[in-house]
């Protein structure tokens, strides 16, 4: 009982609420990526078709100053992925985060460090390097983005991948028989004259170079593929195809880890700011999730505590509406039990011991129907039925209350209203009983009905205590209880209008009240008319 009446409904409202709003607040349009894709390949045709677009010069302190800001990015965004991966994406995003790493870390060493204790490389040692770092960053990128199920990245492969990436820069950085990748021996008289880098490549870098970006350009298609059902954060999307676009100008305008600025460089500039302000982004996000999940949390824990003291009071409210009938029928059993009394006085004890079974049978119909109710299967079955039924069955409860109160209704309504017959009474006979119960003996009660447009409008009037202005916007919550006119509660556990309401509004309307402390109440409530 205990789950019906408290846990259920409880639990529905104070679940924290999905982040997938907080999620998309900083979302792009998902064409924003074609055309970012689109401009780099037209600057590329018109890099390769006009002169005065092409962009090479000899600047080593601003090569050192990019590949600094590139490492930084992008061991930043590694970071990024690692701790706070998408949900999901837990697997496929290490692997991204491995190349980010790689190429973090390449550009920190050979194009930071190195330049900066002032080590001066071959041409051809620098770009063979360049060539096995990103031919690395795009393997494990491909691996990452292009399956469907990207295989786990453990510990033992992280190691053979990080002894495999060792070697290879280790062995392109010192071999000396490897076939030349340009013809000069310093890219800086080529840079003079933008067009003279284009000169100087051999056959070998024109064989070698599209490697890194054939593999890139296929990362980047996986993750296209990805971000078409949502789970690939856009501003990852569109850092990878900065990338691929200076990957694509590197063929061309070989650059990386020398001393001449190209706009393959501007290309990985780029990515660094896209992958640092999507990196940002993404934690503004979570700060907001956490945010959220603080809130409901606490939110929770109130509702806890709320529900601990609604128990507490619960408990000690069905203990005494439990006690006082079972106390009576353990007093007039004892009085039977010693066969002194006459045939009245039995009678009487006898018709007390029913009256307070039948209290009983209520409070536990009652219980058992706000547990019903708090559970989805609850429903009614409407059906045709004659409104006269209804007032009748009605008129038939009124009798017998306590109290002697004239019952006032229309005889034979014409009506036929579609209602479900045992609810519909179930709440006329709550209104009614709650009429006398805050009503003096005598007192009239009287159930109206009133046709508007395709409605039958049932009243329940009475000429009792009225409502406390206080109890108006309670009477209706599960467990609350009006006070009479000495400010007292009145009996019962305070489930009657809770259930009465929730009834009349799976019919489709809704149960209203009007009250004057000073002359009674009036219950209303509509149900449709057939015609």
């Amino acid at each position: 009982m205990e789950q019906g009446l408290f846990l259920t409904a409880e639990r529905e409202s104070v679940e924290p609420v999905t982040t997938a709003a907080g999620r998309e607040e900083y979302a792009l349009p998902p064409y924003v990526p074609w055309i970012v894709a689109a401009a780099i390949l037209l600057w590329t045709i018109l890099i390769l078709s006009l002169s005065a677009a092409r962009f090479a010069v000899y600047s080593p302190v601003a090569e050192v100053g990019l590949e600094a800001a590139t490492a930084l990015a992008a061991l930043f965004g590694a970071l990024m992925l690692v701790l706070f991966p998408s949900a999901g994406e837990t697997q496929r995003l290490r692997w991204v985060a491995a190349g980010f790493a790689v190429l973090g870390l390449g550009a920190l060493v050979f194009g930071y460090l190195l330049p900066l204790v002032g080590v001066v490389r071959p041409v051809n040692d620098t770009m063979y390097t360049a060539l096995a770092i990103r031919v690395a960053v795009g393997a494990l990128l491909v691996v990452g983005l292009v399956p469907s199920q990207p295989p786990a990245l453990t510990r033992e492969r992280l190691g053979i991948i990080t002894a495999g990436l060792i070697v290879l820069v280790v062995a392109t950085s010192v071999a000396t028989s490897l076939p030349a990748l340009v013809t000069t021996s310093s890219l800086r008289e080529a840079a003079r004259d933008s067009s003279g880098v284009l000169d100087v490549l051999t056959v070998w870098e024109w064989i070698l170079s599209p490697i890194p970006l054939l593999l890139t350009v296929a990362a980047t298609v996986g993750a296209l593929r990805h971000a078409a059902g949502r789970s690939f954060d856009m501003w990852l999307l569109i850092a990878l195809i900065a990338l691929a676009g200076s990957q694509l100008q590197n063929v061309f305008w070989p650059s990386t880890y020398t001393d001449v600025l190209t706009t393959a460089n501007l290309l990985r500039l780029a990515f660094a700011v896209i992958l640092t302000a999507g990196a940002v982004l993404e934690l503004r996000r979570i700060a907001e999730e956490r945010l959220q999940w603080l809130a409901a949390a606490q939110s929770y824990g109130r509702r806890l505590e709320d529900l601990a003291e609604m128990k507490s009071s619960f408990t000690a409210m069905v203990a005494h509406e439990l006690g006082s009938p079972l106390a009576a029928i353990r007093g007039m059993a004892a009085v039977l039990a010693t066969g002194d009394l006459s045939a009245d006085e039995q009678a009487r004890a006898l018709h007390t011991i029913d009256e307070q079974i039948d209290t009983l049978t209520s409070l536990t119909a009652d219980m058992q129907a706000a547990s019903s109710l708090e559970r989805s299967e609850f429903g009614v079955q409407l059906r045709p039925v004659p409104a006269g039924i209804i007032v009748s069955e009605a008129r038939d409860f009124a009798r017998s209350l306590l109290g002697d109160h004239p019952f006032l209704a229309l005889d034979s309504p014409p009506e036929i209203v579609l209602a479900d017959k045992q609810r519909v009474g179930q709440v006329l006979r709550n209104l009614i009983g709650n009429a006398a119960k805050y009503s003096e003996a005598g007192a009239p009660i009287e159930l109206q009905l009133q046709r508007h447009g395709r409605y039958l409008r049932f009243t329940v009037r009475d000429r009792g205590y009225g409502i406390h202005p206080d109890d108006m916007q309670r009477i209706f919550d599960k467990f609350g209880r009006g006070r009479d006119r000495s400010g007292r509660g009145v009996s019962g556990v305070g489930l009657g209008l809770y259930l009465s309401r929730r009834i009349i509004q799976v019919h489709g309307t809704d149960l209203t009240v009007e009250s004057n402390p000073e002359g009674g109440s009036a219950f209303s409530f509509d149900l449709e008319v057939i015609e």
